[in-house]
């Protein structure tokens, strides 16, 4: 038997609290579909959890962050040959129901990335004031660099193709910590074709949130830094293509 055309990474990261329904839910929804738990070195038992449902896990011994993990999965996607993939969050707050919205769009041939948004279609999820403020920010440098109007840039939840995930298994394609604006700025300069989707958020019932707290003024600042050197890398390739 062949493998699915779809893969779903799960990023995770002491979430043995939040595992085990993530995945009974995903099954739930999608019971053929193949998922890889990538297991950043979580000082729990989120690796036993995963075990017990069954599901394919790979572990990290060093803690990568996030980007790192999901860099993993696409390594192993891109092995595999998968048609696309879903990143999932491990953390319990993805609906997976917006799954199937996300590859009816990717099948169509149409776009590179799929975006679940937040702020599209009825949506009661809250966000904290910061958090707004530095979303809006990320989406008028988007719109100003790139003209594409993007709602939710900070999203985990995505659908990305083969061509888009295989360049970002490549090694200096994709950041250890935040692939957010930054890379989605890169994506849309190299013309990749985005689109959103409503997606439907639910609240975290375990553990905190890797922007709570002070983490979020840094997860801020260091997103306009990077963002800041890809457009000044995509000036400078612009200039020499001219020259």
């Amino acid at each position: 038997m062949g493998l699915a055309e779809g893969l779903v990474i799960i990023p995770a990261y002491n979430e043995e609290k939040n595992i085990g329904a993530v995945l009974e839910d995903i099954r739930r929804f999608h019971y053929d579909i193949d998922i890889i738990v990538i297991n950043d070195a979580s000082k729990d038992n989120t690796e036993q959890v995963v075990v017990e449902k069954g599901e394919k896990i790979i572990n990290h011994f060093y803690n990568l962050g996030y980007g790192g993990a999901l860099q993993t999965g696409f390594k192993y996607a891109a092995d595999k040959g998968y048609e696309y993939v879903i990143q999932f969050d491990g953390d319990g707050q993805h609906d997976p129901a917006d799954i199937q919205s996300i590859i009816d769009e990717l099948k169509t041939g149409c776009y590179d990335i799929v975006i679940g948004s937040r702020f599209l279609g009825e949506s009661s999820f809250q966000i904290s004031s910061a958090k707004k403020l530095a979303i809006a920010l990320f989406c008028s440098i988007i719109r100003i660099s790139t003209g594409v109007k993007i709602t939710d840039p900070t999203s985990g939840l995505q659908g990305l193709t083969l061509r888009s995930y295989k360049y970002y298994s490549r090694m200096g394609n994709f950041p250890d910590d935040f692939p957010d604006a930054d890379t989605l700025i890169h994506m849309l300069k190299r013309n990749c074709r985005v689109k959103e989707v409503p997606a439907h958020m639910k609240n975290r019932l375990h553990g905190q949130s890797m922007h709570s707290g002070l983490k979020s003024l840094y997860y801020t600042f260091k997103m306009l830094i990077s963002i800041s050197v890809v457009l000044l890398r995509s000036k400078i390739k612009n200039q020499n293509l001219k020259g």
